[in-house]
């Protein structure tokens, strides 16, 4: 028989055992092919470059990251599935096959778990390339049937990838084989001699950096000494590697402390099947300690990374909408102009008109005195446009938005519209109402004592049109009117605006300008929505695959970990039935040992995640509850799910099968 009917057969009658390994393979093909994919399609290629984002660009930088993570994740798989077969290694030594031998059936297996991932992941990836593409094309909010993918150029590179990934995780099985001697390779992995009994004052440290890494991640960047410019690098090290170096003490000296002390507690030590999980977790603590840390570590990366996307992607998509209430504006518009835009409103079968309004606003200057040594954040406005209150509340009625309706301003009083305000903490909002502003107007002598009264968060302007708008009452306005030059603006509101690229590049061609790029004198609703839902969409897409990826290393590392153990325990586990253990009674001891693996990471993670994301929520000012509490629900469920599928097997292959 030869070398690769040995490994053929051996992958042949132990597929069970090779299944896990390759559905991490396939799954990490097929987000690697999807991903490049993507970037090579020449449609999305030409969505980017239509709004100028270079979402090709990110896509093939997020591919790189994706190469380096994957490698890693292969490997590490690789390298465990390796290490729990060592006494099969050592049974061929036995046979009498040398080392280089040994070395090339797990060449062979490598070789055909890849090309069965390879081949697996590639078809399953052109085959729902058409489910990713509409997905991408649902989250950026854009009316595109996607298609089937098929590229060469993807292909290839998945080839080469994974071809190189292929020499590594040989190189490194035989690595293993050469390491060890044939005595090496049949002993089982041995538990610690002197079990781990912890200690509270390494707990307590470890608690310590963990608590003040929360501290210090949570403060405003502004406004924090530990984030100036002089410690701000030494802050986000410590904040990175001080909690990773807490969780680890934590995991190492604080649990054993606790198993410990349960140990020494008779009536409970001695209460059922508490004797077998508690001796059990005594004498793995000490090796188990790294990998939950990596497994917390992981956790909370994935949780930070979809919740943050997520929440970033809600607030972007819902300030897209109400920064820009109006469907089209136009300044400074002819009566041509507008009788031309009237004609293909109306000859548009999409879209109707639904009202058609203008208005005017003054640009004012503010010229009170500036402390240039504070911080932007801390300065007040510098220019606002004004409009009056009537115009205002004629505007609002009509966008029936849910816009505050204003019944009376005196002189002097004004609200700021600020469809950001909502993302502005209390610092800035008393800054902008703390005094009166002075304002003055081109071409105008009088100077305008201007005190903000309440600030509404809605506008009834596009902001890239209108920004920093103030009402005042309508003495004052006619005032400012009849010695200031206006800036006229005409409203068109039109149905389905979110769906008008036809009606927008016309438009566009009226006005003047390109269709996808900043324009002066024309804003659009669809323009500017759909700019900012494509890039973040792009980015939300991207996030959303990395949190997979990860995930999936979280889970493969438990699984891996558990497999390698259950070899190990079987022996242990055989006795005990023989000596009457039921099979149920086999199940409640494992689910004791494995539920320590997956509960401890899962709270520190998402402990480290909740302070990433209330330090993200401080310093950028967006609300992150909703999305936060929705990812890491369905994060939790299913670590849930995937337990009870790490005790099944566990108990399987433990179990003699006699109840």
């Amino acid at each position: 028989m030869t070398l690769f009917n040995i490994a053929f057969t051996n992958v042949r009658k132990n597929f069970s055992q090779f299944s896990m390994y390759l559905g991490s393979l396939i799954l990490s093909v097929l987000i690697y092919f999807t991903f490049v994919s993507l970037a090579y399609t020449k449609s999305i290629g030409v969505i980017f470059e239509k709004w100028g984002i270079g979402g090709q660009g990110v896509f093939m930088a997020a591919a790189i990251v994706l190469i380096l993570f994957v490698a890693f994740f292969v490997f590490y798989s690789s390298n465990y599935f390796t290490r729990s077969r060592k006494q099969e290694l050592g049974l061929y030594s036995l046979l009498g096959l040398r080392k280089d031998q040994i070395g090339r059936i797990i060449f062979y297996e490598n070789l055909m778990m890849h090309v069965m991932a390879v081949v697996s992941g590639i078809v399953i990836g052109v085959f729902f390339s058409k489910f990713f593409s509409m997905l991408l094309f649902r989250i950026m909010d854009l009316s595109i049937n996607g298609g089937f993918t098929f590229s060469v150029s993807a292909i290839l590179s998945t080839l080469f990838v994974f071809g190189l990934i292929l020499i590594v995780t040989t190189a490194n099985g035989y690595w293993i084989v050469y390491r060890h001697s044939m005595v090496e390779l049949f002993k089982a992995d041995v538990r610690e001699k002197n079990p781990a009994k912890g200690s509270l004052t390494l707990s307590i440290v470890g608690l310590l950096l963990i608590g003040f890494g929360y501290f210090l991640a949570t403060r405003s960047i502004e406004d924090s000494i530990f984030w100036t410019e002089d410690f701000f690098f030494s802050s986000m090290l410590f904040v990175l590697f001080g909690v990773i170096l807490g969780t680890w003490l934590v995991l190492r000296f604080l649990f054993p402390y606790v198993v410990y002390k349960l140990f020494l507690r008779k009536s409970f030590f001695y209460n059922g099947t508490n004797i077998l999980t508690l001796t059990w977790l005594r004498y793995r603590m000490k090796k188990t300690a790294g990998t939950l840390t990596m497994i917390a570590v992981l956790s909370a990366t994935t949780l930070t990374i979809i919740g943050a996307l997520s929440s970033i992607y809600t607030n972007i998509i819902s300030f897209a909408e109400n920064s820009n209430p109006n469907s089209y504006q136009t300044a400074w518009s002819t009566q041509t102009q507008r009788e031309k835009i009237y004609d293909v409103i109306r000859e548009s079968k999409s879209h109707t008109l639904v009202y058609h309004d203008t208005a005017d606003v003054y640009k004012g200057k503010v010229i009170d005195k500036v402390d240039e040594d504070l911080p932007a954040v801390d300065q007040r406005m510098d220019e606002f446009s004004v409009m009056g209150l009537s115009d205002y509340n004629r505007l609002a009625r009509k966008l029936d938005n849910d816009s505050q309706q204003i019944k009376h301003l005196e002189d002097g009083e004004a609200i700021f519209l600020s469809p950001i305000g909502r993302f502005e903490n209390k610092k800035r909002a008393h800054l902008w109402m703390k005094d009166p502003y002075t304002v003055t107007f081109k071409n105008n002598p009088t100077k305008y004592s201007l005190r903000i009264k309440d600030i509404y968060h809605h506008a009834v302007f596009n902001t890239d049109m209108v920004y920093s708008a103030l009402v005042v009452n309508d003495r004052l306005y006619q005032e400012i009117s009849q010695k200031t030059m206006p800036k006229h603006i005409d409203i068109f509101q039109v149905t389905n605006e979110d769906r008008a690229e036809v009606l927008d590049q016309k438009i566009q061609q009226i006005v003047g300008g390109d269709p996808y790029d900043y324009n002066r004198e024309l804003s659009s609703f669809y323009s500017n929505y759909h700019m900012m839902s494509t890039l973040i969409g792009v980015i939300m897409y991207i996030g959303m695959f990395m949190g997979i990826v990860f995930f999936a290393a979280t889970g493969s590392i438990i699984y891996f970990k558990q497999i390698t153990e259950a070899v190990d325990e079987r022996p242990r586990f055989e006795v005990l039935q023989k000596l009457g253990m039921s099979q149920k009674e086999v199940r409640t001891v494992i689910a004791k040992q494995v539920l320590p693996v997956f509960l401890i990471p899962l709270i520190l993670g998402i402990c480290h995640s909740v302070a990433a994301m209330i330090g993200l929520s401080v310093n950028i000012l967006y609300s992150v509850g909703a999305p936060v509490v929705v990812s890491t629900t369905i994060y939790t469920v299913f670590f849930i799910v995937y337990y009870f599928v790490c005790v099944n097997t566990y108990t399987k292959m433990v179990s003699s099968g006699d109840d």
